[in-house]
């Protein structure tokens, strides 16, 4: 049933539409932001455009280092005034860089291979602004992102501050977006009628609602852009960029690797320094055995070992200061002829049998006499 036709002021709610009147459409737009920056906005329910697009994304994604997340946001069909049946999905917007892909979820057979893989299974890594109701309409739909994956910004910022009640109050895109990007996103809300927001199912989407839903996407990005900046310093790990309570110090994980690190290094500067002391002290040692011998050094009076087995022992006696042999020989050859006095020494002396006197003695008597 059309708004116009309904004989009441609130407009009532429009049933899906049927498979036959799923007609395929693709708009792209372009819509003009903040700072008089454009951005390129492509509207359709066609799985192959949607497949080629969120193709592109997922490029942009594997080639992105610093912000390495896509916006995200979703509106739903009208509610019920009698609440007597549930709203469902009717729009996804995915936004990255400066592009925005709007899906018409709603008028499509509710399959969309290529949008479901590209939400769950393909690990990449969402910023919404307050994903409460979110997560709810795409349960209704078997979609589940991880919720590692799903980052509410809402979560990490506020700029609302305390309630009456002494409660933090959450802060709602306008607000955020006023704040962090630019004040010309005070009249954000505002400037769309509330009603307008009735009509998500409405194909196609008028301009209105069409240029807001694009803006929310991409505003949902750049939020997260502005506020990464700042939470890669001071909520996240600086090693792994994982979230840490500490704010900003590595978490425990980091801090270990980092101390074994330490402690590596200093094992290796340790042994370093021993490798060093132990070659200095060969270096010495070898310098001291190639060095000359000293001048004072007195000579030694017997030769070592191995040269006295080279020299005759007549070579050694000329080279020492024992007695020679010739003047050793000489006087024993002196005493025994009578050159000499005579000697007292029986050895010295040369004595007949008629001059030597009778002794007991067997060694000095004459074999002829015992």
């Amino acid at each position: 049933m059309d708004a116009s036709s309904s004989s009441s002021s609130v407009p009532q709610p429009l049933l899906p539409p049927p498979p036959s009147a799923m007609q395929a459409f693709t708009q792209i737009r372009t819509f003009t932001v903040h700072g008089g920056k454009e951005i390129d906005v492509v509207y359709t329910n066609e799985e192959e455009t949607m497949s080629k697009y969120l193709k592109m994304y997922a490029q942009w994604y594997a080639e992105e280092e610093e912000n390495k997340f896509v916006g995200l946001d979703l509106e739903y069909t009208r509610e019920d005034p009698n609440h007597e049946e549930d709203n469902y999905l009717a729009v996804v917007q995915l936004s990255m860089r400066n592009h925005v892909l709007v899906c018409h979820y709603s008028w499509t057979n509710g399959e969309c291979p290529a949008l479901r893989s590209f939400l769950q299974n393909q690990g990449i890594v969402f910023c919404t602004v307050d994903k409460r109701a979110d997560f709810i309409k795409l349960y209704y739909e078997k979609i589940i992102i991880p919720r590692e994956n799903w980052i509410d910004i809402q979560e990490f910022v506020n700029v609302k501050g305390l309630n009456e009640r002494g409660k933090l109050m959450r802060d709602g895109m306008a607000s955020l977006a006023t704040s962090i990007l630019d004040e010309s996103y005070s009249e954000m809300k505002s400037k769309f009628p509330r009603e307008r927001h009735n009509y998500w199912e409405e194909r196609p989407l008028s301009d209105l609602n069409l240029e807001y839903a694009a803006k929310d996407a991409y505003v949902s990005y750049q939020l997260y852009v502005k506020i990464w900046f700042f939470l890669r310093y001071l909520v996240f790990c600086p090693g792994c960029k994982k979230e840490d309570t500490l704010r900003g110090h590595l978490c425990a994980k980091c801090n270990k690797a980092e101390i074994e690190v330490e402690r590596a290094q200093k094992n290796a500067a340790a042994e370093i320094a021993r490798l060093n002391a132990e070659l200095a002290s060969v270096q010495a040692e070898l310098a001291r055995l190639k060095a000359p011998a000293s001048s004072d050094n007195t000579q030694q009076t017997s030769p070592p070992h191995g040269k006295r087995r080279k020299m005759n022992d007549e070579q050694w006696l000329e080279s020492s200061d024992a007695p020679k042999s010739s003047d050793y020989w000489q006087n024993l050859r002196k005493s025994w002829t009578g050159d000499e006095q005579k000697s007292d020494d029986p050895w010295t002396t040369e004595m007949s049998d008629q001059q030597s006197p009778k002794s007991d003695n067997p060694w000095l008597t004459k074999p002829g006499n015992y």
